[in-house]
């Protein structure tokens, strides 16, 4: 390991100040032994295989994903891991490598030919066979977190599911981000009726690959302050005593896959609702 960190501290002299954005830089053609590290990874990911994933780290690898502690060892790897993937599509801005340890930098989409949402540093060690295997693998999300409770938008949409960790996080985010394209003076919360402690290791991870940085975020329960500052209340497959008789309006969603199941089939679900419902919200306010 401390090849490879002296290897990088060394690369990162010589690289110019002021780079653009990863989105913005193109596409470096790897070596087909680097590029066989990526094309494998993918595979891997689209299958949600899980142990094909750890086989590609060194014995002693480390997977270091936004939100979550150091994870080490192909059996944690593995291990945290299990039940994650979906489509994927890696690119490769830039690479190196001089002996037995190399690295690549690139950035990573859902779709291939769409923007950017993350990057990654992957580093590598030559192993006796010739075959590359990844040391370390280091990711963020391209979006900044935001506050689950900025005020600065004229009206706020409170997402409620049972424990405030999960839908209701994922419906907020998306909420938000259209709102943010569309330039509604709306803003998304999440709740839950009775929150968990924190976001889900393996739900974190979905999140960040999807732009939203749960690290640090606190699941809060919901209260009446809550739907008093609200403008429109939606309840994602749960009921709750504070939701009778009020004036807000109260949108049901009660056919939302279960994203512990199937994170893709729950997110998209839910996206295909957000224009509708922003869309209502906007005539809403007109008519006020």
């Amino acid at each position: 390991m401390r090849s490879v960190a002296a290897f990088l501290i060394a690369w990162s002299i010589v690289m110019p100040a002021g780079a653009e954005t990863p989105a913005a830089l193109p596409n470096v053609t790897l070596p087909a032994p680097l590029a066989r590290v990526l094309a494998d990874y993918e595979a891997a990911w689209q299958r949600k295989d899980a142990a094909a994933l750890a086989a590609l780290f060194t014995e002693d690898g480390f997977v270091l994903s936004s939100g979550n502690p150091p994870i080490r060892g192909r059996a944690q790897i593995e291990k945290h891991y299990a039940g994650q993937g979906g489509p994927l599509a890696l690119r490769a801005l830039a690479f190196a490598s001089e002996g037995a340890i190399g690295y690549v930098i690139g950035g990573f989409a859902r779709t291939k030919g769409e923007p950017d949402i993350g990057k990654f540093t992957l580093t590598l060690r030559k192993e006796g066979s010739g075959r590359w295997m990844i040391v370390s693998d280091m990711d963020n999300a391209n979006a900044r977190r935001q506050a689950a409770d900025d005020d600065s938008a004229s009206g706020r949409v409170v997402f409620i599911c049972e424990h405030g960790t999960v839908k209701s996080v994922m419906a907020a985010h998306w909420f938000n981000r259209l709102a943010a394209e569309r330039k509604a003076p709306f803003r998304a919360i999440s709740r839950g009726v009775a929150p968990d402690d924190a976001v889900p290791a393996r739900v974190a991870q979905n999140l960040a690959a999807d732009g939203f940085d749960a690290a640090g975020f606190k699941p809060q329960r919901l209260d009446k302050a809550d739907i008093a500052g609200a403008v429109q209340i939606v309840a994602i497959g749960i009921d709750s005593p504070l939701l009778a008789a009020i004036k807000v309006p109260v949108t049901r969603w009660n056919d939302i896959p279960p994203a512990s199941e199937d994170y893709a089939a729950s997110r998209d679900a839910m996206r295909a609702r957000m224009g509708a419902l922003l869309d209502s919200l906007r005539s809403s306010a007109t008519k006020e």
